[in-house]
């Protein structure tokens, strides 16, 4: 979770990217808005939204993008972000469980240590509210790569492509 909350689908050690290169395009997910419209996670869950509810109460929230080991005493929005995020993010966990049997949901990001446990948390919580009869949750999990999370991420890309053995795809025919 940066900016944007995003993800990526990881099958039997190798990055899934489906045929077009989009699978675990996880922040197009469809889940329940703040207002219980659907929306998409990355309209709810992403760090962009809080930034947008401190703007709206006239707090300057630059320090999220140039402190992210430490946002300091935010308060109640911070709390209302973890809220809607989590819930997000448990909707849209469960809902991919119900396609592939993830064995982990791992969540990481541009945010303090703190913040990120009180989500995982938070997530946790969530998903023990979701219906989830006839399926197998995944665990979930608090990344340890944190702030750097999306560069090592983007960066591997290219490498694991170009010098790797093995297909990021499972198949591209029909």
């Amino acid at each position: 979770i940066g900016a944007f909350a995003g993800g990526g689908i990881v099958l039997n050690g190798h990055l899934f990217g489906g045929p077009t290169g989009n699978a675990g395009a996880l922040g197009s997910m469809p889940v329940p808005g703040p207002d219980g419209k659907p929306a998409q996670l990355i309209d709810v869950a992403s760090i962009a939204m809080l930034e947008k509810a401190l703007n709206a109460r006239g707090i300057e929230a630059s320090h999220l993008w140039t402190s992210p080991e430490d946002w300091g005493e935010i308060g109640v929005e911070l709390d209302d972000w973890i809220a809607c995020a989590s819930q997000a993010l448990a909707y849209a966990i469960v809902a991919a469980s119900s396609v592939i049997d993830f064995e982990a949901a791992v969540i990481d990001g541009w945010m303090p240590k703190a913040v990120r446990r009180r989500l995982v948390d938070a997530v946790v919580e969530a998903i023990g509210k979701i219906d989830g009869e006839g399926l197998k949750l995944p665990a979930i999990r608090e990344g340890t790569v944190g702030i750097h999370a999306r560069a090592l991420g983007g960066a591997s890309l290219p490498l694991s492509e170009r010098f790797l053995i093995g297909s990021t795809m499972i198949s591209r025919s029909a």
